[in-house]
């Protein structure tokens, strides 16, 4: 990564990977210094022990959008508390175009209650990921084979005999993802 200024630059939308649950605090503070941000969130019901309540959720958890001219402002965001980084792809800060971001806002609007966020790309024969739902639930499997966007083949870690089991994609837990 290199840290020289290049001649000319536009603004454009970057992509701030922050503290746990620090998404909505940083989103305001952004706003208070007049730094543009998006912060794409939807309502979700979510069950407490007593009642059922609406929050609103970031659809990408621990990431935010800021429109600025990175070599000129990068350090203003990057001092705000909750703020952890700027996320990099093949050296240089990832950017997200404004026709994306207005895609992902049109999805929000139409289609909040259906949408679903996961990472396919961590369903790769190898990895060990943590049952959240299901008779195999708090158990640590291996990922076999992909067979659809539903369902995944896991093993037990370990065993020598392969007893592989087809698991619903929404039981794993991505967070909880063991390297």
């Amino acid at each position: 990564m290199s840290e020289t200024n290049p001649p000319i630059e536009e603004s454009a939308w970057y992509i701030v990977y922050t503290k746990p649950r620090a998404e909505k605090k940083l989103s305001e503070l952004l706003k208070k210094y007049h730094l543009e941000n998006y912060l794409p969130i939807r309502k979700e019901r979510k069950k407490w022990t007593d009642r059922f309540k609406w929050i609103h959720v970031p659809i990408l958890p621990s990431y935010i959008f800021v429109k600025i001219v990175f070599w000129q402002d990068k350090n203003k965001v990057l001092q705000l508390p909750g703020s952890h980084h700027f996320v990099f792809h093949k050296g240089k800060p990832a950017t997200v175009s404004q026709n994306d971001l207005d895609l992902l806002e049109e999805g929000l609007q139409k289609y909040s209650d259906s949408l679903k966020v996961s990472p396919e790309s961590v369903l790769e024969k190898g990895k060990m990921v943590r049952i959240i739902g299901g008779s195999f639930a708090g158990k640590t499997m291996e990922i076999l084979k992909v067979k659809n966007k539903t369902l995944v083949v896991l093993r037990f870690p370990g065993i020598e005999t392969v007893f592989s089991y087809e698991v619903k994609f929404d039981d794993l837990a991505w967070e909880e993802l063991i390297t």
